[in-house]
């Protein structure tokens, strides 16, 4: 049995080859981005400005089909986690993952001023933070091009709303997965495809140096987080296994070169753990270590997943530590909390039990 393409996986370029050695003219390439990117079709057919016979052709040689939706859940704070079912891939590999519609500053009405899509790269991730509920369960596989970006477009299908900004520190390590989700990245900025800016598209990595300075070389249109959660190796060891073959001192040199070569800071990423990485002396390393680095401060509260040895400080440890690193010169800031109960919120996405059928739907 043939097997079909997936529109999503292809960057214009490459559809655009691909329907001229089909016989189309070239200038259907656009056309069928702009339907598949900016005006959501869902199947070929919805593309009312090509031909008939090409529609026909392209439904028995390609796909245009989003995630199958498992689950939805939706938050009192008006966030949506999102449960996604993936085809067998590689030796019959399928699995599941989430991904989270996140309302952000509110007008005067009270509805959302913007919104960012949090999206998924593996189904699993290989890194095992101790902190972290998506390492827990087995590593099941990595994501295709198509179904990292099926997840944006299935979100603002279902919302029948536009993102402002995608920030990829859903499931998996995307420098684990390098090429597919590159190419992803490639598609959301494209002016054909979803085109966000750079400044709208934040990659987060735990900090895989040799993937990171080639992320550097290639420049993919995107800002930088890094998962940093302590400046003390013997701590950062614990709570991230990767410290061990990629240290503090050697990440730094590379971030170092990400922000001289692309005139962007780094977004350092710090989940607040209680008696662990939250003390005054933590702070003091934490500045220490970004004296000469071209960055901001993300603190995040620790999200309760639940087996895993961890709590949250209190508000006013969580303050103090904030005043203290802004006394010392640092640009930080607190991440809100969203989604908390629906295990929606930073290091709670993962495969659960509770993630059982209430029946399935298509978008």
């Amino acid at each position: 049995m043939e097997t079909l393409t997936n529109f999503y996986d292809l960057t214009l370029d490459e559809l655009t080859a691909l329907l001229t050695q089909w016989g189309a003219p070239r200038h259907t390439g656009g056309q069928v981005y702009r339907w598949l990117y900016q005006k959501k079709a869902r199947n070929f057919e919805e593309m009312t400005d090509l031909p008939k016979a090409l529609r026909e052709e392209l439904t028995s040689k390609a796909l245009v089909m989003p995630l199958k939706l498992h689950t939805k859940q939706v938050s009192s704070d008006g966030t949506a986690k999102y449960l996604w079912d993936l085809p067998p891939a590689g030796r019959g590999r399928d699995g599941q993952v989430e991904s989270v519609l996140i309302p952000m500053s509110r007008d005067e009405g009270g509805d959302p001023g913007h919104y960012t899509a949090c999206i998924s790269t593996q189904a699993g991730c290989r890194m095992k933070c101790a902190f972290c509920a998506t390492g827990v369960p087995k590593f099941r596989r990595n994501l295709s091009t198509a179904e990292i970006l099926a997840q944006i477009l299935g979100m603002e299908i279902d919302a029948s709303t536009k993102f402002n900004n995608v920030v990829v520190m859903g499931m998996g390590e995307p420098m684990d997965n390098y090429e597919a989700t590159e190419k992803a990245m490639r598609i959301l900025h494209h002016p054909e495809g979803l085109g966000l800016g750079r400044r709208r598209i934040t990659v987060s990595s735990s900090g895989v140096i040799d993937q990171l300075k080639r992320f550097t070389k290639d420049d993919w249109p995107v800002s930088l987080a890094v998962s940093l959660h302590s400046a003390d190796p013997e701590v950062r060891s614990r709570l991230m296994p990767i410290n061990r073959s990629n240290p503090l001192d050697k990440l730094k040199k590379v971030m170092r070169e990400f922000t001289f070569t692309r005139r962007l800071p780094v977004t350092l990423e710090y989940i607040l753990l209680k008696g662990v990485n939250d003390s005054p002396k933590d702070a003091q390393s934490l500045a220490a270590y970004c004296k000469d680095l071209l960055c901001k401060v993300n603190l995040i509260r620790y999200n309760p997943v639940p087996g895993l040895p961890f709590q949250s400080p209190d508000d006013d440890r969580v303050l103090a530590f904030k005043n203290d690193l802004k006394t010392r010169g640092m640009m930080v800031f607190l991440r809100e909390r969203k989604g908390v109960d629906i295990d929606a919120a930073c290091g709670q996405l993962g495969f659960k039990d509770d993630n059982a059928a209430e029946g399935t739907r298509s978008l």
